[in-house]
């Protein structure tokens, strides 16, 4: 199995960079991630590099308008983790004031949190990416390609589909988590370093309109904005769009079904561009259509 070292990395995803690897559609690798501070944890210190995401992976035969079949195998953080509390992050920014990081050890599938509390790892990978025809920062930015999207359900066991917008799809990865809540309140996740073992599949002809995500709960499709009502809008739109398109329902009982069994949630704090998940219970999906 190819492995592919955290010291290729990227910050931007641009078209005109060339693969840190190259690998055959339905290969398994293993990846590994900086935290998104690279390591450089300190109150008093600003990490030189913010968003560091392993890649660009190519993929053989992906072309634009096919998608890449993410299975995530593993994920092994790193011995430790940080939150970071900054002025003017989070959902209340404005009352904490102070920059704190607290840093955590990882023992025996927890999170060492201070006071003797201990959280049950759930380690998920915070930022995944295509690369789009046009450059992005990884840090914050998100859209149809993916991105920062902070989603918690992205752990081993769970299948995400990103679209292909340039030759070989230049998948990015990082920003690794042990444990993060929906909406990362307080600013951030669990930052942590990681090995992320992958497989890796193009989908021929998918011309999908943002990820999505099967987890071992859910379905889930995935929608970015500055307005967050209007990007909530546009995932419950991308999930009734699947469920008439792809499933065969007929649109008013969509609509009426995502209302009793769906759930929309933002997975990230306010930022300039906001992911939002619309999610449906698996359960529910499996007796819909084909």
């Amino acid at each position: 199995m190819q492995r592919l070292s955290r010291d290729k990395y990227t910050t931007v995803l641009d078209p005109a960079l060339s693969p840190a690897i190259t690998i055959a559609s339905g290969e398994e690798l293993v990846v590994e991630t900086w935290d998104a501070y690279k390591g450089v944890w300190g109150a008093d210190q600003e990490p030189p590099v913010v968003g560091a995401a392993t890649g660009p992976i190519a993929v053989e035969g992906a072309s634009p308008g096919d998608a890449l079949r993410i299975d995530i195998r593993a994920i092994t953080p790193g011995p430790a983790a940080m939150h970071d509390v900054r002025p003017g992050r989070g959902f209340l920014g404005e009352t904490f004031t102070e920059r704190r990081p607290t840093v955590m050890p990882i023992r025996d599938g927890h999170l060492m949190f201070p006071g003797g509390i201990n959280i049950p790892l759930r380690p998920s990978i915070g930022l995944i990416a295509t690369t789009p025809t046009m450059r992005q920062i990884t840090a914050s930015d998100s859209g149809p390609y993916g991105g920062d999207l902070d989603m918690q359900e992205l752990g081993a066991g769970s299948t995400l589909w990103l679209p292909v917008f340039v030759p070989g799809g230049m998948l990015v990865l990082g920003d690794c988590h042990a444990v993060v809540g929906d909406g990362a309140v307080g600013g951030t996740g669990a930052e942590c370093s990681a090995e992320v073992t992958l497989r890796i599949t193009v989908e021929k002809d998918r011309h999908l309109p943002g990820p999505r995500a099967l987890t071992p709960q859910h379905f889930a499709v995935l929608a970015s904005g500055e307005d967050v009502g209007q990007t909530m809008r546009q995932a419950v739109r991308h999930m009734v769009d699947f469920l008439v398109q792809e499933r065969g329902m007929e649109s008013y009982a969509a609509y009426s079904l995502l209302s009793l069994a769906g759930d929309v949630r933002m997975s990230r704090t306010f930022r300039p561009l906001s992911p939002v998940k619309m999610l449906l219970a698996r359960q529910v999906l499996e007796q819909i259509g084909r």
